[in-house]
């Protein structure tokens, strides 16, 4: 897969994310305290000899955390570069494949797990392997960003159009809702993450194209937003406060 050229706005741009690319991002993306409570949440109960599977679960930061509770963990991505460093972790198996087509058995997980993932590809039909590989009673867990995210991101300030691609990229978490609710019970919640980092750092993740919305942008609006986000913050230690809205929804089959 490669960057795209020029903007794009349509369901088909997801496939213009460079998976190799963003994995050497990833350096920016640290766990966060947040992201580490999510992954413990999903797994909290489970016993040892239970399984979790991260679905587009990256370099395996998620995974990592249920090893370290016990659990049988595995990551589920398309990326080679992402499937090699979730394999570095101890205790977490990782597998290349596709969320639309999971090369799993039947209810063979006790947990599904999305986070920052379910907009890759067709939601539906992860969500239709996802009820396929759940163990009766097993849970599906998706971390994702919805319509109140993208109106009031820190990206959006900068680069205006992150706001018209993310929308075009998320799906709806009340469309999701409403389409798991035939076959299972869903709950739906919210969550504020506060972050603080200093703005040279946030500008050299954002070069790096930590996010991956950022590859859809054309070199000039990528320009114009740093020369502006350089203009409010010159001092590259001056922090840098934002939030990222999540939404959070529980599939219980």
């Amino acid at each position: 897969m490669s960057g795209t050229s020029g903007p794009r706005v349509g369901r088909c741009i997801t496939a213009d994310i460079d998976l190799d690319a963003l994995a050497q991002a990833y350096s920016h993306r640290p766990l966060s305290a947040a992201g580490r409570s999510h992954a413990a949440r999903a797994v909290d109960g489970l016993g040892a000899h239970c399984r979790a599977l991260d679905v587009g679960g990256g370099p395996g930061h998620h995974a990592a955390v249920w090893a370290e509770h016990g659990i049988e963990s595995f990551v589920l991505d398309p990326g080679a570069t992402m499937v090699a460093a979730a394999a570095n972790h101890s205790g977490v198996s990782a597998i290349r494949g596709a969320a639309q087509r999971m090369p799993l058995g039947d209810r063979t997980m006790d947990v599904v797990y999305f986070h920052l993932s379910i907009h890759y590809g067709d939601w539906r039909r992860a969500f239709d392997e996802s009820l396929r590989v759940v163990k009766a009673g097993g849970a599906i867990w998706v971390w994702t960003l919805g319509p109140d995210h993208h109106a009031s991101s820190f990206l959006r300030r900068w680069f205006p159009r992150i706001e018209e691609l993310d929308r075009v990229r998320f799906p709806d978490p009340e469309v999701m809702a409403h389409y798991l609710r035939r076959r299972a019970t869903v709950t739906l919640g919210s969550e504020v993450e506060a972050k603080t980092r200093p703005a040279g750092e946030w500008a050299a993740a954002v070069r790096a194209g930590f996010v991956s919305t950022l590859q859809l942008l054309t070199p000039a609006e990528t320009a114009a937003g740093m020369r502006a986000f350089a203009e409010a913050y010159p001092d590259p230690a001056a922090p840098v406060e934002y939030a990222l809205r999540w939404t959070w929804l529980k599939v219980r089959s």
